[in-house]
């Protein structure tokens, strides 16, 4: 029987982003699909819902990414014998001198070096990682497009495992009781997410005499970063919040925006799609490849179109709710147990030209 390694050495708890829910929810129906096939390397930080799996884990040292990365991760690999190492999102270690699969989910590291630790650590690993990768999963073909342009991928090494939308998304009831009409934006706090341009939108929907409330959950230093002004009482920051809290943020919601400059995939424009709650998503191919006819599309450059586009979802109910129908239908071709299966099929591709796999 093979043995693949999957990295979750960078994992840890109470985090909300696209490529946390991708580990969290890919590692589970891996197992499903392959028992005794996975072999996890995790941080002792390991979230509860992964380290209740009956897959073997190696805990790795808790001192330092890099060490953790380019150390612990391939000794711990190479002492596990496994096959081949995933490494969900980060590039391979250079250590490690087998077989190697990564997902890179965006060309954010070429595209928008914005952060510290993508400029001095993660960008001047992937040359090499790319070269020596087997396998290259993304997730969607807007995002195989990126890398093939802006980090000379080899196309043919690229493979689009797209997101899945966990089920309890499609079956949520909105919450009791009287309650602000409220806009909702998930995710991370980075400069690629233009919560700027969506702050602006709001401000011109909140001088129009419209009475919204805008929740904005999962960012943090939100605050110190981009202070509120005028808008303070108006703007709820929930910081991170566990998957119940969330599921009832999108139950609750008037209406879903998305105003991102770049976006490898938008999982949740797929979640908000699969509750039935109206969106407004930023004009970007990962966007329009997921959300197709079912949202409405703004030039996230431009505010004045991002509050015309929200407005007109909430007058237009019918408009809205046929394009929320349209959505829930959409979002049902997501389904993790596709990409687990998907990447399973590439493992064995790779496995089997390796001369490792029947």
């Amino acid at each position: 029987m093979v043995r693949v390694g999957v990295d979750l050495s960078w994992l840890r708890k109470d985090r909300l982003s696209g490529v946390e829910r991708y580990a969290l929810e890919l590692v589970p129906a891996l197992a499903r699909l392959a028992p005794g096939e996975i072999v996890l390397f995790a941080h002792p930080d390991l979230p509860e819902a992964l380290a209740g799996l009956d897959l073997e884990t190696h805990v790795l040292s808790a001192f330092g990414r890099v060490a953790q990365d380019q150390v612990w991760l391939p000794l711990a690999a190479m002492r596990a014998r496994v096959d081949l190492l995933h490494s969900l999102a980060s590039p391979t270690p250079l250590l490690w001198r087998g077989l190697a699969a990564m997902t890179v989910h965006d060309a954010t590291p070429w595209l928008h070096p914005d952060a510290a630790e993508t400029r001095w650590y993660m960008r001047p690993l992937y040359p090499q990682a790319i070269a020596r990768a087997a396998a290259i999963f993304t997730v969607s073909e807007a995002a195989r497009e990126d890398l093939v342009r802006a980090a000379a991928v080899p196309r043919e090494r690229v493979f689009v495992t797209p997101n899945g939308v966990d089920p309890r998304f499609f079956h949520l009831h909105a919450p009791g009781g009287p309650r602000a009409p409220y806009l909702l934006a998930v995710g991370t706090f980075e400069p690629r997410k233009n919560l700027p341009v969506l702050l602006d939108a709001f401000r011109r929907l909140r001088r129009d005499g419209r009475d919204l409330e805008l929740v904005v959950a999962g960012h943090q230093a939100f605050t110190q970063l981009l202070p509120l002004g005028d808008l303070a009482p108006h703007v709820r920051l929930t910081g991170v919040v566990t998957d119940e809290e969330l599921r009832a943020l999108y139950a609750g919601a008037t209406c879903f925006v998305m105003p991102s400059l770049h976006e490898g995939f938008g999982l949740p424009l797929a979640e908000a799609m699969a509750a039935g709650v109206p969106a407004v998503a930023s004009d970007i191919p990962a966007l329009r490849e997921v959300g197709g006819e079912a949202v409405r599309y703004a030039d996230p450059r431009d505010p004045e179109g991002f509050a015309a586009a929200i407005a007109a979802a909430l007058d237009d109910r019918e408009g809205s709710q046929l394009r929320a129908a349209a959505g829930r239908g959409r979002a049902r071709r997501f389904r993790w147990e596709e990409t687990a299966r998907a990447t399973l099929a590439v493992y064995r591709k790779v496995l089997r030209e390796a001369g490792k796999g029947s």
